[in-house]
C-alpha cells in the first residue's frame, strides 16, 4: 500500500493537480501538521534555534525533537527538497534585486 501511496504522489504532474490531492486527500489537521514539519525542518536546516521555531510556529519541543531527529538520522529526501526550497529562495531574492535595479536604472533615464 505505501508503494501505490508513494507511486499516487510521483504521477502528480503540476502544483495544480497536487494541490488538489493534498486538500481532498488530507484533513484540515492533518495538511496544519504536514505543513508544520515542513516549516521546521526548513527552520532547523537554516539554522534557526528551538526557541524561535517554537515561538514562531507555535510547535512543542518534543515535536521539533522529533523533526531534528529524522533529519540526523539521514532524511536525505527531506534535506534534498530543503535544499531545493532554499535555492528557489535564493532566486527569488536574486530576482527581486535585479528587477528593483532595472527599474532603478529605467527611472534614471527618464
Amino acid at each position: 500500500i505505501r508503494d501505490d501511496f508513494i507511486w499516487v504522489i510521483g504521477v502528480l504532474r503540476s502544483q495544480e493537480e497536487t494541490k488538489a490531492f493534498f486538500y481532498d486527500f488530507f484533513t484540515k489537521t492533518e495538511r496544519v501538521m504536514f505543513t508544520k514539519r515542513l516549516a521546521i525542518a526548513l527552520m532547523l536546516h537554516k539554522g534557526y534555534k528551538y526557541e524561535q521555531v517554537q515561538s514562531i510556529l507555535h510547535v512543542s519541543t518534543s515535536t521539533i525533537n522529533r523533526v531534528m531527529n529524522w533529519l540526523d538520522s539521514g532524511g536525505s529526501g527531506v534535506k534534498s527538497v530543503l535544499d531545493k526550497l532554499i535555492r528557489e529562495e535564493k532566486m527569488e531574492v536574486f530576482w527581486t534585486k535585479i528587477n528593483s535595479t532595472l527599474d532603478s536604472i529605467v527611472r534614471l533615464r527618464k
